[in-house]
């Protein structure tokens, strides 16, 4: 069986390391694997034709090619006559040109389950002949494990590890519209804020709702659409919250990433590695005791660094979601609710003040995603949306 995963432009190398563990994966269960690199083509059409010239199993793409049809406007699952499988890691709906462009025979997998309900309620159940949840998969090399307390602060220098760019919150992004327009976005903004965590399409519509509004207007969708807007709000407004408690600890902090250049005088004990591929990235977690995470408010949902850090072998520190409740026993990973952030300092302070206790949650969480979340697990729910499609292609039903 073959299956064509696709590479594209990607901030830190994030997607395109995915796509080669996706293929590293499928070959070991027997996929004759083509990696189709994008990212420097000034023909994709031509590309994509040469790829599609041998019979083809799966296409797998993430964030894009929905959306991409040929000359003769065919989708990437007609010109392969394949299933094609698209994974968004980003809040779908932040796509906003691309998902309602994409075609309706794509298998569609989100990050978080509350996304696929926003899909749901804005474009009607059966728009996509498959819709699911696909949480992220460690990546990086599982690192050696330590024998005991002592060989763990021997291999890990780094005690605390934050990778990412700084994102603050300026303006809201609706700062421009009409001011009634800006009224429903400051209330659901308001609304999301309120609370640990609510899916940004719901604040939105329970505030359309509550100004007479019927959500089953199809001329409301653009103004549902919207609800990226509110996510991209809560997201830099809560990250914001975040850097301000963690410059407050003093903690010592390895950063990498991109943008903290006018903020590294709050942090007199960090070290700056600036931006780096994700590849760098996961070589810094096997270095390190503690790492930092925030879920890019995907409270029901995930991130790669959690999963990828305790493959490394270091704690994990990151704001909760009902996903990782769900993946993780307690001593497994470390969670902080956004509604007592000043609490999750101090229990993070404690966490890398006590060695010990980060070793001992690092040997779990590592056992834990070594036995249920490496790209060895997921890629059966690729399997499985391909199957799905209305019109599987017979080989994959196999």
């Amino acid at each position: 069986m073959r299956a064509v995963m696709v590479k594209g432009n990607s901030q830190y190398g994030g997607t395109r390391f995915f796509v080669d563990h996706a293929a590293a994966a499928f070959r070991r269960i027997g996929f004759d694997v083509e990696v189709l690199d994008l990212s420097a083509s000034d023909d994709i059409p031509a590309a994509l034709r040469a790829a599609a010239s041998t019979p083809t199993d799966l296409v797998f793409t993430i964030n894009y090619l929905g959306e991409f049809r040929d000359e003769a406007g065919r989708t990437l699952a007609q010109m392969f006559d394949a299933p094609h499988v698209l994974w968004h890691t980003d809040y779908v709906l932040a796509h906003e040109k691309r998902v309602p462009a994409t075609a309706p025979s794509t298998a569609l997998l989100v990050v978080d389950p509350t996304q696929v309900d926003a899909i749901d309620a804005i474009f009607g159940p059966g728009r996509f002949a498959h819709l699911g949840f696909f949480p992220h998969p460690a990546v990086g090399e599982a690192a050696p494990t330590d024998a005991d307390v002592e060989a763990f602060l021997r291999a890990r220098p780094i005690p605390l590890l934050w990778s990412g760019s700084l994102q603050r919150a300026g303006p809201p992004p609706w700062s421009n519209m009409p001011e009634a327009v800006q009224q429903i976005f400051d209330a659901a903004l308001e609304l999301a804020l309120s609370v640990e965590w609510t899916p940004p399409h719901l604040a939105l519509d329970q505030v359309l709702r509550s100004i007479g509004l019927d959500l089953a207007d199809p001329d409301l969708i653009a103004i549902r659409m919207g609800a990226r807007l509110v996510d991209m709000a809560v997201r830099l407004t809560r990250r914001s919250a975040f850097v301000d408690a963690l410059a407050a600890t003093g903690l010592p902090l390895h950063i990498c990433g991109a943008g903290w250049e006018d903020e590294l005088h709050r942090f007199p004990n960090a070290v700056y590695e600036g931006p780096v591929e994700m590849s760098r990235t996961t070589e810094l977690m096997r270095q390190s005791r503690v790492v930092l995470n925030t879920n890019g408010n995907f409270g029901a949902g995930s991130h790669e660094r959690p999963f990828s850090a305790l493959l490394a072998g270091a704690a994990v520190f990151s704001d909760h979601s009902r996903y990782y409740a769900l993946a993780f026993a307690a001593d497994e990973i470390a969670l902080f609710h956004w509604k007592a952030l000043d609490a999750g300092m101090d229990a993070l302070e404690r966490l890398t003040g006590a060695p010990e206790d980060a070793y001992a949650m690092a040997r779990k969480g590592k056992a834990r995603v070594l036995a249920e979340h490496t790209w060895d697990h997921r890629i059966a729910l690729i399997l499985e949306a391909a199957r799905r499609i209305r019109h599987p292609h017979p080989a994959v039903m196999s």
